[in-house]
């Protein structure tokens, strides 16, 4: 039990402590990056739920390793993400 609890405890502390960058292409002109720190967040990846990444993409970004990069395409747009810690 008490190892479950530990387990649980430092789940909550890596979602906590996980940041991304993220480089959304929209058109040639269009482009953003933006910096994606969880800790500003409620609940975990909510920033990708907001928008609109679907659950297998949410599944393959939840279980990125570090210096990890992963592509999705969101009907016109290109991300790309990077977790960085």
């Amino acid at each position: 039990m008490l190892k479950k609890l530990l387990n649980s405890l430092a789940n909550a502390v890596e979602f906590r402590s996980r940041i991304w960058v993220v480089h959304v292409s929209e058109s040639i002109l269009k482009d953003q990056s933006y910096v994606v720190n969880e800790d500003q967040f409620s609940s975990s990846l909510s920033w990708m739920k907001s928008k609109g990444y679907d659950q297998q993409m949410l599944s393959k970004v939840e279980s990125m390793k570090r210096s990890q990069i992963l592509v999705f395409e969101l009907g016109r747009t290109k991300h790309q993400l990077m977790r960085v810690k």
